[in-house]
């Protein structure tokens, strides 16, 4: 069925509906920081937010939906804090730059990147991938799957570090991710000499 709101509030941007929204975001990354996600009752959700458990079903039908929210919105400060980054730096070092990101963030990255949100964070990341993208076309290789293969190897590396912990560095992680996925997508999107 259709939300309901109050007579004269406007789309979720009031500063109230905005503020529980954000609360609510808050208390899903605090608590996947300390607990695994699949633990967590949306009860768990609203009492670290700070309101009402039926206020939760106002703003999301679940805790999944909600963690899809959380893992597009942190996708999206990954994006805002790394690729002003990338842009200056080379492709190696962006690997660099994006595994310590992660690593600073790791238990909410790995919820993320190995729980329920792997799909829509596939899915976000493929979007950013294709608006950033540096691979260019090519005879044998369309720009839209050297993209989609890209960013599905790079959360496939990224997912299997955080479920083996203390094997690699963020750095190590890093140069496998550019020899394996960056580095193959660029040699093989430029034209090679014969």
């Amino acid at each position: 069925g259709r939300q309901r709101r109050p007579r004269g509030s406007g789309p979720v941007t009031d500063a109230r509906a905005l503020r529980t929204r954000q609360a609510l975001h808050s208390a899903l990354l605090s608590l996947i920081a300390r607990r695994q996600f699949e633990e967590l009752t949306v009860r768990d959700i609203a009492a670290e937010a700070g309101v009402g458990y039926a206020t939760f079903f106002r703003h999301h039908s679940s805790k999944a939906q909600l963690l899809n929210e959380v893992a597009k919105e942190q996708v999206g400060n990954l994006a805002a804090n790394a690729l002003p980054l990338v842009e200056g730096f080379s492709p190696r070092a962006a690997c660099v730059l994006l595994c310590r990101f992660v690593n600073q963030q790791r238990g909410l990255w790995s919820t993320l990147l190995t729980g329920g949100a792997a799909g829509p964070l596939r899915q976000e990341f493929i979007r950013l991938a294709r608006e950033h993208s540096r691979v260019r076309s090519s005879p044998w290789l369309p720009v839209d799957l050297g993209s989609t293969h890209g960013v599905s190897a790079t959360i496939e590396i990224l997912a299997w570090w955080l479920r083996n912990p203390g094997q690699q560095s963020a750095d190590q992680i890093a140069e496998i991710l550019y020899r394996l996925v960056v580095q193959p997508l660029m040699a093989g999107s430029f034209p090679v000499a014969p």
